[in-house]
């Protein structure tokens, strides 16, 4: 049975159509488009290259990309990837002002849509994981949610928390404290860190209680809700993302201590993470992200991970899918690896002022630290025996020794996050290959039936981000 993967699933129910349709005439999604070579396994990805990859004018367009199906349909969520990577690189701030313009002044695509289209707010088919994307850019942004795009983004996210679970044939919510057509632990961890981010403690609460108690026993999350059965890195990720908002809250300390060594664990041997898409970039990204909040324990695994994104980095800098796969580079893997890779989490990330020399090429795990005092940038140490939850950014060698095997003991911290450069991003979701060559005869039908389905998609939750 042909399943969509989970790459095109957290997109939306259009990137899951389009696959669906391509997939039952015959194309694959593993075409490559430009026939590349994976750069040789070096220590870190080089991220000048990578970002002058995302935001070459084939890639980027008018401050927006677009759907790999043609038809000018913008495709906001890889939109907004894309600006998470080139503020966690500070390698093209004028890039990224481009982006947060279109969207903040409601710019309208090819097709005349604009991101209201895309998040449904204002209708009642609003889905809460988009609002908390649209949301979140607005904080790494340094801008207002309660004022972007024309919206309250935090009151209509609010809007959109579930006061019961949907009943019958209505998807829209699938539990108490879940947002409206965001059935992915994706959608929940973004809607959660965009309230915790914007001070909307109060109205988080059921959220993050129900994200809370998506955990399996082993540490891992699911990747979709009604919670499904398999054990996801990328949920996984962003879940601890989301948690480690809450350093005064042991359950939630406790929880992402757990599912940090939960994501250690499952490292292949050659550095990358199991994903959708198989030996996938996007998930190891997103484990590095984790990884990093507990980086002094975590150095080995960390070090193994960046080299294994590096010797997936083509010639022209973006990155491929998956080790192993169809080489050629990938728009939407390469925002997940190229912001990824600076170990800076969605939770703290946060454009500064442009005076601010960006990251190096090469981040790498910081070194075990020497002294029990902490300075401003560096957290508080935390009892013998559990790693420490950080909000600082990897950009020192990594220890020489460090421990390979993560204590599930609940982790205390008494640090108080801070946005901005002292933060780690956890990109957002694994995806499978987008370029696709297409007939234009398949172009046209593609969009039609993208378009066609808007309102079925919205009423069925197939609208994961």
């Amino acid at each position: 049975m042909l399943s969509v993967p989970s790459g095109y699933r957290r997109g939306g129910g259009r990137a899951a159509t389009a696959f669906l349709l391509l997939s039952a005439v015959g194309v694959s999604l593993w075409t490559a488009a430009l026939p590349a070579h994976a750069a040789s396994a070096s220590a870190t990805p080089d991220l000048k290259k990578g970002t002058a990859y995302l935001v070459a004018p084939a890639q980027l367009t008018d401050g927006h990309y677009y759907q790999p199906f043609g038809g000018g349909f913008a495709d906001f969520g890889l939109t907004i990837d894309g600006a998470y990577a080139l503020a966690a690189t500070r390698r093209d701030d004028a890039a990224f002002s481009k982006i947060v313009q279109f969207l903040d002044q409601q710019k309208a695509d090819g097709t005349g849509r604009t991101v209201n289209d895309w998040t449904g707010i204002g209708t009642e088919y609003a889905s809460g994981g988009s609002l908390g994307k649209e949301a979140l850019l607005a904080e790494v942004a340094g801008k207002d949610p309660r004022a972007f795009g024309g919206h309250d983004l935090i009151a209509a996210l609010d809007d959109a928390v579930c006061a019961e679970a949907s009943t019958g044939s209505d998807t829209t919510c699938a539990a108490p404290g879940s947002y409206t057509y965001s059935p992915s632990v994706f959608s929940q961890s973004l809607g959660v860190m965009a309230q915790l981010r914007a001070g909307d403690t109060a109205n988080a609460a059921a959220p993050v209680a129900y994200l809370k108690g998506l955990q399996q026993t082993g540490g891992a999350w699911p990747s979709l809700i009604p919670a499904s059965a398999d054990s996801d890195v990328d949920s996984t990720a962003m879940a601890v993302m989301a948690l480690a908002l809450l350093p005064d809250d042991a359950d939630a300390s406790a929880a992402v201590a757990k599912g940090v060594a939960w994501i250690a664990e499952q490292q292949k041997a050659d550095g990358g993470f199991p994903g959708a898409a198989g030996d996938s970039t996007n998930s190891a990204a997103l484990a590095v992200q984790a990884l990093t909040l507990a980086k002094d324990t975590y150095g080995t695994e960390i070090t193994k991970t960046l080299a294994f994104l590096a010797s997936q980095q083509n010639p022209d800098g973006g990155f491929n899918v998956a080790a192993g796969g169809q080489p050629g580079s990938d728009v939407r893997a390469s925002t997940q690896a190229v912001g990824g890779a600076t170990g800076i989490s969605f939770g703290s990330l946060l454009m500064d002022t442009p005076s601010t020399p960006p990251p190096t090429d090469s981040p790498s795990p910081s070194p075990t630290p020497t002294s029990a005092s902490p300075t401003p940038s560096s957290p508080t140490p935390t009892p013998t025996g559990a790693p420490t939850i950080s909000t600082v950014p990897d950009t020192t060698t990594p220890a020489a020794t460090p421990t390979s095997s993560a204590p599930a003991a609940p982790v205390t911290t008494d640090y108080t996050p801070t946005p901005g450069p002292e933060g780690q991003l956890a990109a957002t979701g694994t995806d499978a290959r987008t370029e696709l060559l297409l007939t234009g005869a398949l172009l046209s039908a593609g969009g039609a039936a993208v378009a066609g389905s808007r309102r079925r998609r919205a009423a069925s939750g197939a609208r994961h981000r």
